[in-house]
């Protein structure tokens, strides 16, 4: 039975991203990373913000959760980056055996 599947949403420069990523990966905090750019519009230090950034969608285990969460605050350059935990309600059970698994310590 695999463990329960969860996406962390985080945003990061395109410069850094991909670095993220590979580290979430190889390190096995994360099975797998998809980046995508999305526009970010919030408030920051009472300034609207307007940003270009990438979107990082880090699939990862409930167990596993905490400990990447700790590891990306580490290699992140924001001073608050973002991390929201989202529940996975279901998939492809071949595909969610090999998230399990990859997503190890």
């Amino acid at each position: 039975m695999p463990a329960e599947a969860v996406v962390i949403f985080s945003t990061a420069g395109e410069g850094e991203a991909p670095s993220i990523a590979e580290t979430l990966v190889k390190e096995h905090f994360a099975s797998c990373v998809n980046i995508t750019p999305v526009r970010s519009f919030y408030h920051w230090n009472g300034e609207l913000c307007r940003d270009q950034e990438m979107l990082m969608m880090i699939k990862t285990t409930r167990e596993r959760s905490g400990a990447t969460m700790a590891r990306l605050r580490e290699i992140h350059s924001y001073e608050l980056p973002e991390m929201l935990v989202l529940s996975v309600t279901g998939g492809y059970p071949p595909y969610l055996e090999w998230l399990s698994e990859e997503a190890r310590p």
